[in-house]
């Protein structure tokens, strides 16, 4: 990602932060449909650069703040995208500054994910059990695909497995922060919760086309 755009939201008396990001987020979201890959990717990342979470024993504290940036490897692409036209009717509510290059010297890198609560791992196990079980060939037990299951969930959270197996009993629901946006085939509404980490290793990817990816990562400054 060597390119980015830097969009700010002005709340006012008619529109608060939140409903400027729904209104935001809904038109950044049709224009990365619209630039998708065949296998419904985008090449487009994006970071909340005020994004703030924080865990105090069983309270949490989330903010999204006021900036995106949307990231791409070229000029070119973003200039394709278009965000100008996409915005139009925002104008009074989102400030968009022009493409610039990433700064050149990046040292800290984010991974931007969509976060989906789970309260049922047993469900979750058994689709896993049956994915792993046609990939090795073999059928795996429950117990076998629970004990995967806890394994990696340990390894990607550093924490013990002791932790994990805690976890699988009972879960912990994380409030992240969240935009509001409506579903287009149903009309129904729905939080989008987002999960901003820091890495330490910079990692190539296609994304999803709300800019998010459980693997690629976008520079952070």
């Amino acid at each position: 990602m060597k390119y980015f755009i830097e969009l700010t939201l002005i709340e006012d008396s008619k529109y608060s932060l939140y409903e400027v990001w729904s209104k935001l987020y809904m038109q950044v979201h049709l224009a990365f449909v619209e630039q998708q890959n065949p296998d419904e990717t985008v090449n487009f990342g994006v970071s909340f650069p005020d994004y703030r979470f924080q865990e105090e024993g069983d309270k949490s504290f989330g903010y999204l703040g006021d900036k995106l940036r949307v990231f791409a490897s070229t000029e070119q692409e973003l200039e394709q995208l278009n965000l100008h036209k996409w915005l139009n009717r925002l104008a009074d509510y989102v400030h968009i500054k022009s493409i610039k290059p990433v700064p050149e010297k990046i040292d800290s890198y984010l991974q931007v994910n969509r976060y989906r609560s789970v309260t049922n791992l047993e469900r979750l196990t058994r689709r896993f059990m049956q994915r792993e079980s046609k990939r090795l060939g073999r059928q795996l037990s429950f117990e076998e695909a629970q004990a995967l299951q806890n394994q990696r969930f340990a390894e990607k959270q550093e924490v013990s497995l002791q932790e994990a197996e805690k976890h699988y009993l009972s879960p912990k629901v994380k409030a992240f922060p969240f935009i509001k946006l409506k579903s287009e085939s149903t009309q129904k509404e729905f939080s989008l919760q987002i999960e901003q980490q820091a890495v330490s290793e910079k990692k190539e990817g296609s994304f999803s086309t709300y800019g998010f990816s459980s693997h690629a990562t976008v520079p952070h400054w």
